[in-house]
């Protein structure tokens, strides 16, 4: 199963934050993950959005990988840090390994 999430934030510029992601696992009350497969950021033209009445995802869902709607802020893949997203237990946030500070863990290898 993959799921496609778009995020905006505005600045100076409008930026757009695009995300393919794959769920892992389904276990319920497991550690189950997301794995990243694309983070894609691109610029978005304010008149357009501001003109927009439906959600974000749906304004750029028929957009190509590499389009861009602001010629300042061009469109770029990011493939460092694709890091999975691990999912804890509501119950065990507060107790969970995976949410340990830094001084107690350094890094997680997801399995």
């Amino acid at each position: 199963m993959q799921i496609e999430m778009a995020l905006l934030y505005p600045g100076h510029r409008y930026t757009l934050v695009r995300m393919r992601l794959r769920v892992r696992g389904t276990t319920i009350g497991a550690n189950n993950r997301l794995d990243v497969l694309k983070i894609l950021t691109t610029g978005v033209n304010g008149t357009e959005l501001g003109n927009w009445k439906g959600n974000i995802l749906e304004l750029v869902e028929d957009w190509e990988e590499n389009e861009t709607h602001d010629p300042d802020v061009p469109a770029v893949s990011h493939s460092r840090g694709l890091t999975p997203f691990v999912f804890v237990p509501f119950e065990e946030a507060d107790t969970s390994v995976l949410n340990l500070p830094v001084e107690k863990m350094d890094y997680f290898v997801p399995g």
